[in-house]
């Protein structure tokens, strides 16, 4: 085609202008693709294999104003108990279990970082986030409080429940699960719950979580990341679900946002609290959308709750299988191990036809029983599941009890970690 004298001196001027006018929309049009829970992610900020872990150790740039810290690698094998934020927010109750953890085989804690009525228990640093804190936050700075507990190599997990959250109901009651006829919907202990298909309250978890991390925590545990599981189920009426989506797809997409705004985008290490039930049960999703496939894709660590207390008379043919501890906990990691193995031969294949993807499969760390319920737990007993989780392949354990009280004589005693 020839080109015009006027033509040429037009394109000498004005060219490389237009060519980046014209190169506008497809920059656009990369950078504001959605998130993975969307289906699609943004090229530009999409990590290359093995971002995430490079960025770990140091972690993402604090809120503004805060410096950041380092991080914690996750030890090979996590030994944690469970400490509420009341009693975090106790010097003297707390000091106690610290060293209980400094004395023992004990090397991570996971402590709440919302209170019991779903405030933040922390002095957040983020400005929108500060109307949601509780009046009196019990772990004050979460710089603060994290700073010496890091000095002393204690792997520290951030307890976050999302969707059981009566004060975000409080604070925004237009994303709490309805009663049909009117007013808020409770379960059977009086609890309102938050719609899990609110894209604003997954937002609001994500905030929180990213500055409990930047604040010195090591991982954050999502809990309640779930659909209501009792009470009268047929008078919740949701604002945004719809019914239609199975309950299953509604948390695989939460899962896959949380995945990709904190493990991702930040480099966080994140776990995932489940139904026991969930390492038996593989074909349904206990109508609560938790399905063991699902949160393996987009966790570091699953989390089931196989208290032994929790499983039914006739359980593997127990009458009491509280009375059974280890034979409960091992038989349940071993038989969500066929999950495990079909996501590895599903990555093998993936990877024979794409070697240069990045897959990753979760690994099984359980909650354990150190309470009175069904039997008395004697130390015996709570060893037993801790045999049973290595036994059965599982990365860790952690040990629930509700008022932190813990069986001293089951974990091994060491010298005093601060003084080696």
């Amino acid at each position: 085609m020839q080109v015009s004298p006027h033509m040429k001196e037009w394109l000498a001027k004005y060219g490389p202008l237009a060519a980046f006018a014209a190169a506008i929309p497809g920059v656009v049009y990369l950078a504001v693709q959605p998130g993975p829970a969307d289906r699609f992610r943004s090229l530009l900020k999409a990590d290359r294999p093995g971002a995430a872990a490079l960025r770990s150790q140091d972690g993402p740039p604090g809120p503004e104003g805060s410096a950041r810290v380092a991080h914690m690698p996750t030890p090979e094998f996590v030994k944690g108990i469970y400490v509420s934020s009341a009693t975090a927010g106790h010097k003297g109750r707390f000091g106690e279990l610290v060293d209980l953890v400094d004395r023992t085989e004990l090397n991570a804690m996971v402590i709440d970082i919302k209170d019991d009525r779903g405030a933040i228990a922390f002095a957040p640093v983020t400005p929108w986030l500060q109307p949601y804190a509780s009046e009196k936050p019990e772990l004050g700075s979460l710089a603060e409080f994290t700073r010496p507990l890091r000095e002393k190599d204690v792997y520290l997990i951030a307890r976050l429940f999302v969707f059981k959250d009566p004060w975000l109901v409080q604070k925004r009651p237009e994303f709490a699960v309805k009663r049909a006829g009117g007013g808020v919907w409770r379960d059977r202990r009086g609890t309102p719950w938050i719609d899990p298909a609110v894209r604003e309250v997954w937002q609001y978890n994500a905030a929180i979580a990213r500055e409990a991390f930047a604040s010195g925590f090591d991982e954050v545990q999502l809990d309640y990341i779930r659909f209501l599981s009792d009470g009268d189920m047929k008078a919740a009426v949701y604002p945004v679900y719809d019914g239609k989506v199975p309950k299953a797809e509604v948390m695989r997409s939460f899962f896959a946002y949380m995945d990709a705004e904190l493990r991702e985008k930040n480099g966080i290490p994140i776990s995932g609290d489940l139904f026991g039930l969930t390492l038996w049960n593989h074909s349904t999703d206990l109508n609560i959308g938790q399905r063991l496939e699902h949160a393996a894709r987009h966790f570091d660590f699953v989390s089931p709750m196989v208290y032994p207390s929790h499983y039914p008379s006739g359980f593997k043919g127990f009458t009491n299988p509280s009375d059974h501890p280890y034979e409960v906990v091992h038989d349940n990691l071993v038989k969500g191990e066929a999950v495990f193995e079909a996501l590895r031969q599903e990555d093998l294949e993936l990877r024979a036809k794409n070697p240069d993807l990045s897959l990753r499969i979760a690994t099984v760390r359980p909650w354990l029983q150190d309470f009175d319920l069904g039997a008395d737990y004697t130390p015996a007993m709570v060893k037993a599941q801790m045999k049973a989780t290595e036994d059965g392949g599982g990365s860790g354990w952690l040990f629930w009890n509700a008022r932190n009280v813990y069986t001293e004589s089951a974990f091994a005693p060491i010298e005093k970690k601060s003084e080696e």
